[in-house]
């Protein structure tokens, strides 16, 4: 139900006082009734009030009613307005028409009449309200139908769902509804997410894509309103921007490298944005393409702008690997060996030849090949050591920058020096397992497995590893740890039973109060009152 404002403006008091008093203003839904001497006072209620309707007198000091109506037409023009007057002036009557009063009534007012065109007032208010309403409900609509048919109209094409040829292109903008002149050309600009800082599920991966496609629409497409912003997935998020002029490519990357500095620092993320050249419609695609080949081969920079240019790189650069690090693994000269590859990266790094995806793809299988032979001089098999996902899922990750390919080499080689030459310093890997469940006591499905997955050692391998440094089975410590945290939660929260056990990793009740009374003889409640009552003693 709608509660309405309204405002009486008369610089005589008792004029305000009696029409006050002379309304039923309850009756019309009407919640506050504000009042103003003066045009000065009327227009500081309208500055911080909503007001719906104005009753007003002509003729007052230091600016008239309809001094008033017309400021208020022009910063209010939904405010439906009534004058109250003593002046049948036709004058006043046909400015106070020209405002677009709602009425004109001569005082001494007649309350029943003035009820009646209060009443009438605010009907109109009512029904204006529900037809803007309306017609901003069908514009959000056609809108949104407009978006999604623009989207789809470009997720065919850069999908090749539509030939990029001109007379196929032209049949699919009609059947989408849009239009472009002849002389429009398209400038693609791909943002890409190359790495989250953080470890996510496939879930909250898609819905941070989608929070930087949300990103990109509110910073740049509300400026350009012909353009378009399509989800491509993988991290992948395409600006499209139609132009009729050369776009100047300094300004667009003054306004992009505050955009990548910011997303990447709130969403804790490495990106980069890949501008490509102005083509008409019917090259979009390999553009887009280019990018993506572009984006591929950048394996230096992060959160940079990179302007594509058309000269094509043939070259591809990899350093030899040092024939001294199957040496110093085989003696064991750890320290010195990782020394050796973060100095391998440097110069890397610091070279003016071109390193691509390529590159990175040549140093792994160089790498692989050097770490095995070791392994096998040393009369080690492999798969007896390292998780199989030391050659499958990790590498789809780590090839895709510099930085990643150091630091899995680093970790690599910690772990198999450690295997090769000191089992007694194996309790860092150990630690790295213990630090792991901690991390993820709260999961119910958390496996053997999984822990092995994130040390790169096979499951087996690893259990008797643990136990012989811990005495305790990988299963053992982990129900242990869980009932210790239960333990914390029990006696340091006022968490019901039932959500301790969700946050130690246990989904079915019953089963965690047996576990919990195998370990302590009692049961969770009856662990807490204990402990509760030994504190406040």
């Amino acid at each position: 139900m709608n509660q309405f404002r309204v405002l009486i403006v008369d610089d005589e008091i008792h004029s305000i006082r009696g029409v006050q008093a002379g309304v039923d203003w309850g009756k019309h839904q009407i919640s506050t009734v504000y009042t103003a001497h003066s045009m000065r006072q009327a227009q500081e209620v309208f500055l911080n009030n909503r007001i719906d309707l104005l009753l007003c007198d002509i003729e007052m000091p230091k600016g008239s009613g309809i001094d008033l109506l017309k400021w208020v037409r022009e910063h209010y023009p939904s405010t439906e307005a009534v004058f109250l007057t003593c002046h049948s002036d036709f004058g006043y009557a046909k400015q106070a028409l020209q405002l677009k009063s709602f009425n004109y009534l001569l005082k001494p007012v007649d309350y029943q009449e003035l009820e009646e065109v209060i009443h009438s007032a605010l009907e109109k208010i009512k029904k204006d309200q529900d037809t803007k309403l309306v017609e901003e409900s069908y514009q959000q609509l056609k809108k949104s139908h407009q978006s999604v048919m623009k989207e789809r109209f470009w997720l065919d094409l850069i999908h090749q769902v539509v030939p990029s040829t001109t007379d196929k292109i032209t049949d699919h903008k009609k059947h989408h509804h849009l239009s472009f002149t002849e002389n429009t050309t398209f400038l693609p600009i791909l943002f890409h997410v190359q790495r989250w800082k953080k470890v996510l599920s496939v879930h909250e991966e898609k819905v941070r894509e989608n929070a930087l496609q949300s990103a990109v629409y509110e910073e740049l497409v509300k400026k350009n309103v012909d353009a378009h912003v399509v989800n491509m997935g993988t991290g992948d998020i395409l600006f499209i921007l139609p132009l009729v002029r050369a776009a100047y490519i300094e300004d667009l990357k003054n306004n992009f490298n505050h955009f990548i500095s910011q997303f990447a620092l709130y969403f804790s993320c490495e990106l980069c944005c890949y501008i490509g050249n102005q083509v008409p419609i019917e090259k979009v695609v390999s553009m887009v393409h280019q990018l993506q080949d572009l984006d591929r081969n950048n394996v230096i920079k992060i959160n940079e702008i990179i302007v594509y240019n058309n000269e094509k790189k043939h070259s591809c650069y990899i350093p030899s690997l040092p024939a001294d690090w199957s040496s110093l693994m085989k003696i064991g000269l750890k320290e010195k060996l990782l020394g050796a590859i973060n100095q391998y990266f440097k110069d890397w790094k610091k070279s003016d030849e071109d390193i691509t995806a390529q590159s990175l793809h040549l140093f792994y299988q160089d790498f692989l090949q050097l770490v095995f032979y070791v392994i096998q001089v040393k009369g080690i098999q492999a798969n007896q050591v390292f998780s199989q996902n030391l050659l499958t899922e990790k590498p789809a990750k780590v090839l895709k920058s510099l930085n990643s390919l150091q630091e899995w080499v680093i970790y690599i080689m910690d772990v198999a020096m450690d295997q090769l030459h000191l089992p007694q310093e194996k309790g860092s890997v150990v630690n790295l397992v213990k630090k792991y469940i901690q991390d993820h006591l709260g999961e119910q499905r958390l496996t053997r497995e999984d822990i092995a997955n994130h040390v790169y050692l096979n499951p087996d391998y690893l259990t008797r590893m643990f136990k012989k440094q811990t005495g305790f089975s990988i299963s053992d410590y982990l129900q242990q740890q869980r009932i210790e945290y239960a333990k914390r939660l029990l006696i340091d929260t006022n968490l019901p039973v039932s959500e301790v056990a969700l946050s130690a990793g246990y989904s079915n009740f019953s089963y965690f109060s047996t576990i919990f009374k195998k370990s302590t003889e009692l049961n969770p409640m009856e662990y807490r009152k204990m402990h509760t009552s030994l504190i406040s003693y």
